[in-house]
């Protein structure tokens, strides 16, 4: 029997699963523009956010409307960011550039480092943030309700789908009920939980799998500052280790990030015991953890499709992630302000088929979308590799800052003439290593352009076509 909650409208203009970075960010926006929108999560609010501070891009994090902190001897500072761990700011002090790389066996590390367009922020400051500027826009915000499933016409072809709300339960066991939308949001993370009731049209319904996942974790520990000069505690990357990458940031004098995340497949490394390891050969680090976690994390790609008529995915749900750091909210904060703008216009004209929404899908993989797809390519490819082979190309020079500045910002850059020719001098010893380094580069080249001819407009035709080139270049990855 369905129950209707008295404090949910029956009708919304949007109606949002998931209270993350891309959802409340969506709904705060759409508020703003006029436009009635709910946001439906199934945790407590308070429950909101990792415990535990992120890289984040700054540059989605400004666009997004929130204030970054001024440098001042190499350090951020101002009312925004963290004096301990324990407080409610939402940067935390250190900065980061350029990164130090080192190499998955720690026999040398990269010239100069990488380039971080990075800052670490606070998660569960963030999500506070978030929530107030959605609930000051106007958005309706209610937590412990599940959205459950969507409404409408679900089974079809990507072009017969017709999305008319979601169906919602009250986690307190008070009912379920229906809400009807002009348009349905998945912003339920790396689940896709409404998503995945798409499967009969596998361009926009495919479950994330295999390689698409990895797996990480991290503790925030209490350090010794006594102990701490005399320390290897330098913010970097071990890139590469293990299908994936591990590191060390230093929050304050007194506290320390080490983490890392791998590929998920079995026989997998345990990130947890690479950790230990990490902790026990640097005395500074006390055994006290202040806060951490860890869990599945998405590295691989996009649907071809986000959109349907009536139906929108947004950040991890829509695999808007930076395959090559798994760093997710940067691309689902940008995901959502694309998004916000193309769902106002279609609500107001009063057409949301797949035809009025399709925009999101042209801007987003003729964009940034390319770059992601392109390096999900080359990073599954580049996996393949031993660590003792990885290690010989960063020493050698051939992975240098200007080929890993990019891909760890989520750029895909081909390397040019001079560069390949270098490269080839530098190798000349290892012709099979060049030859899949050339090869990974070739394939996220032919991935990237052929992204960015995606069809600007919904033709099932053309759209059919560029699907089925964009399947056979991923199954060349495999």
């Amino acid at each position: 029997m369905i129950n209707q909650n008295r404090k949910i409208k029956p009708t919304y203009r949007v109606a949002i699963a998931g209270a993350g970075p891309a959802g409340l960010l969506l709904a705060q926006k759409l508020a703003e523009m006029g436009i009635s929108v709910a946001v439906f999560e199934a945790g407590d609010e308070e429950s909101l956010g990792h415990d535990w501070s992120d890289a984040v891009e700054k540059g989605a994090l400004a666009s997004a409307g929130f204030e970054l902190p001024e440098v001042v001897s190499g350090r951020y500072t101002g009312t925004t960011v963290k004096q301990s761990e324990q407080d409610d700011n939402l940067f935390e002090p250190h900065r980061i550039d350029p990164l130090e790389i080192r190499s998955p066996d720690l026999s040398c590390t990269v010239e100069g480092g990488v380039e971080f367009r990075y800052i670490t922020t606070d998660r569960k400051a963030l999500a506070r943030r978030l929530v107030r500027r959605a609930r000051d826009a106007g958005a309706e915000l209610f937590f412990r309700h599940r959205a459950e499933m969507l409404l409408g016409d679900t089974e079809g072809s990507l072009e017969a789908i017709r999305i008319s709300g979601l169906r919602v339960s009250a986690r307190d066991g008070s009912g379920t009920f229906d809400v009807s939308a002009d348009v349905t949001v998945d912003a339920t993370g790396i689940v896709s939980r409404l998503r995945r009731f798409l499967a009969g049209a596998p361009e926009l319904g495919r479950k994330f799998a295999g390689p698409e996942l990895a797996y990480a974790c991290r503790r925030v520990c209490r350090l010794d500052p006594s102990k701490a000069r005399a320390d290897d505690l330098a913010d970097h990357y071990r890139y590469g280790a293990y299908r994936g990458y591990f590191w060390t940031h230093c929050h304050h004098d007194d506290s320390i990030d080490v983490g890392g995340g791998v590929r998920e497949e079995p026989g997998r490394v345990d990130p947890a015991d690479i950790i230990d390891e990490m902790i026990q050969n640097r005395p500074s680090i006390t055994r006290e953890v202040i806060r951490g976690g860890g869990g599945p994390v998405l590295v691989g790609r996009s649907p071809f499709s986000m959109v349907a008529s009536g139906f929108v995915a947004v950040g991890d749900a829509a695999g808007q992630v930076i395959p090559t750091t798994g760093c997710g909210v940067g691309g689902a904060m940008n995901g959502a302000l694309l998004a916000a703008g193309i769902i106002e216009a279609a609500v107001k004209r009063g057409d949301c088929s797949i035809k009025a929404l399709w925009p999101i899908n042209y801007v987003w993989f003729s964009g940034r979308g390319s770059h992601f797809a392109a390096l999900c390519a080359v990073k599954d490819l580049l996996q393949a590799l031993s660590h003792e082979e990885i290690s010989f190309l960063m020493k050698k020079g051939i992975m240098n800052r200007r080929t890993l500045s990019p891909a760890i910002n989520g750029v895909f850059d081909t390397p040019g003439p001079g560069e390949s020719l270098r490269a080839a001098g530098a190798g000349i010893t290892r012709p099979g290593l060049l030859l899949k380094i050339a090869r990974a580069n070739r394939l996220g080249a032919k991935i990237f352009r052929h992204y960015r001819t995606y069809p600007d407009r919904w033709d099932p035709a053309a759209f059919t076509r560029w699907a089925e080139t964009a399947g056979k270049l991923f199954r060349r990855v495999s």
